[in-house]
């Protein structure tokens, strides 16, 4: 399996150290250059916390549900739905090995994150773009845990990286909304129920 290239055994040791700056090179460079290639030095070895936590993405496009606009939250669900996939694809099922889903998951994580600062900015307030901080810093610590080929460390801050990354974007969806998104998917389930035990 062909690694991306920061993490190869050889150059391991250059990256003990690495960096905001070289975190971000890296990541733009596994954007583009190393697009479907793993970047985990243990090869394939799953984490139901770090792999699966990914699933969570779905709960922010559910609070972002409104049913007065209901084309743009469908498109918003829809995107965070996207992510919660390619997150479980990339972190959980072809972690380890070479899978044009890591080349996905990276550019839609990267997306989803600079327009959730974009909203936060624009919806709320300039103070409010804080509120990535912490996954933010979750991510760098993950990304290092792997450069050091720290399994129980990149478990620890991966796992983290989605619980606050989703804990931030629900936060700001629901400053925004309050519980109408929640409000507006329990009525449509309602709705779906009732249709269901019609047609029996």
């Amino acid at each position: 399996v062909t690694r991306c290239a920061p993490h190869s055994r050889v150059a391991l040791p250059l990256f003990l150290a690495m960096g905001f700056s070289r975190t971000v090179t890296t990541h733009l460079r596994n954007m583009t250059l190393n697009f479907g290639k793993t970047c985990m030095p243990w090869g394939v070895k799953r984490s139901v916390c770090a792999g699966c936590s990914g699933v969570l993405f779905v709960l922010p496009g559910v609070v972002a549900f409104r049913e007065a606009d209901i084309e743009n939250s469908r498109l918003v669900l829809v995107a965070f739905v996207t992510q919660a996939v390619l997150s479980v694809m990339s972190d959980y099922v072809s972690t380890g090995k070479d899978s044009l889903w890591h080349g996905l998951d990276r550019w839609m994580s990267s997306v989803m994150t600079i327009g959730m600062v974009w909203y936060a900015h624009n919806a709320l307030s300039p103070k409010h773009v804080a509120i990535a901080m912490p996954p933010l810093f979750c991510l760098y610590h993950s990304k290092n845990a792997i450069a050091r080929g720290n399994w129980r460390g990149y478990v620890m801050w991966h796992t983290a990286w989605h619980v606050s990354a989703v804990a931030a974007c629900s936060w700001v969806m629901w400053l925004v909304n309050g519980w109408a998104g929640l409000e507006a998917v329990g009525k449509l389930s309602g709705v779906a129920s009732s249709w269901g035990r019609a047609e029996l």
